[in-house]
């Protein structure tokens, strides 16, 4: 059974929104980049109002050696008990219409996972003196040839409509075919065995001048040690070939792969312009001009995915049949990731660890 991103929400003041008294909660309650989980049926208690504690029981008393339970026996559950019976989750625009999510039955819910905050790092190549020295000794005309073997995957590389510039737009005219595309910069190494700061400025020069390669990296940082260029754009993947052109001696630069991490500015308003776009701004029954963008610039954001079973098309299911649909918050309060007792999701979704993965599976 697959998965569909179904529906995405911003929370950007660091906590879901908290329960008021009996009766007095609404889900109008949500301001802008505020994001709260609405409690339909809860076992035992009041209904209809905000959650911002625990959904579901990690560990239930097994304990039963007296009347009183003065002693708590704790047994940890394979799956979690829920709580409540029917959840809705919303997110506040500060226009006074929320986008919410259907009514789901957590009985439906098949699995949650969060993800902690991880930084985006792009694919990068080395020069290092080894293979300089495998090349020459002294100074020899070089050239260097990047091979772009991919494009980027983000959406903000191609399509900036607020005017991001996260990235800066990625040079798609010049990668209009499905081949690998080579580009050649030639820099003079001068008199030299090991690459120094000579050396580094030059190819940071001959780089910065290039139309298409100051658009794809970064400038390598002039120091006492390697050449590092690394990828601006996330799902660039290329090799770099260094070449005396004297006597065609040549060698590849190491190359490390890219991380594309979890939570990042870019992952997190990608995945919210796609989903707008697929589904007309999330599940509004209307388009409104003026779509406001809730991910900010500079953030880092936990990351919750929920995924859960629908009765398409009979129900009020997004994804199509046979698919589970996919409910994920964004979850940051600052360019900082939050950490344990900083946020109410960590309470909400039972997060030992902030700083670690978890999973449930029903």
């Amino acid at each position: 059974m697959g998965t569909n991103l179904s529906q995405v929400f911003i929370l950007n003041n660091g906590n879901l929104e908290a329960p008021g008294t009996d009766g007095a909660d609404s889900p109008l309650d949500l301001g802008k980049s505020e994001v709260g989980i609405w409690n339909l049926t809860q076992y035992g208690a009041n209904n209809d109002n905000w959650i911002n504690s625990a959904l579901y029981a990690k560990k239930v008393d097994t304990d039963t050696s007296n009347a009183d339970d003065t002693t708590v026996g704790a047994l940890t559950v394979a799956n979690p008990l829920w709580l409540f019976n029917r959840i809705q989750f919303g997110q506040g625009t500060g226009s006074g219409n929320p986008i919410m999510s259907p009514i789901i039955n957590t009985r439906d819910i098949r699995r949650i996972i969060f993800e902690p905050q991880t930084d985006f790092v792009g694919t990068k190549a080395t020069l290092t003196d080894a293979k300089l020295a495998a090349v020459a000794s002294g100074a020899f005309q070089g050239n260097l040839k990047f091979v772009i073997k991919s494009t980027p995957t983000d959406q903000l590389s191609f399509y900036d409509q607020a005017g991001l510039n996260i990235f800066g737009d990625f040079p798609l005219g010049a990668f209009n075919t499905t081949n690998h595309k080579a580009i050649n910069v030639t820099v003079n190494f001068d008199g030299v065995d090991a690459v120094d700061t000579t050396i580094q400025s030059d190819i940071a020069d001959r780089m910065a001048e290039h139309p298409i390669l100051s658009k794809l990296f970064k400038a390598p940082a002039i120091s006492t040690d390697d050449v590092v260029i690394e990828a601006i754009h996330p799902g660039v993947v290329f090799d770099v070939i260094l070449t005396n052109v004297d006597d065609d001696a040549s060698t590849d630069l190491a190359i490390t792969g890219q991380v594309l991490g979890v939570g990042n500015d870019w992952q997190v308003i990608g995945e919210e312009v796609r989903c707008r776009s697929r589904y007309g701004n999330f599940n509004r029954m209307y388009l409104p001009q003026n779509v406001p963008t809730f991910g900010t610039v500079g953030n880092k954001y936990h990351k919750v995915v929920v995924e859960y079973e629908h009765n398409w098309p009979s129900s009020t299911g997004i994804a199509p049949a046979g698919e589970l649909n996919q409910i994920v918050i964004y979850a940051s309060d600052s360019s900082t990731a939050m950490a344990a007792a900083d946020t109410t999701i960590d309470a909400a979704f039972a997060l030992a660890n902030v700083t670690a993965a978890q999973e449930f599976i029903w």
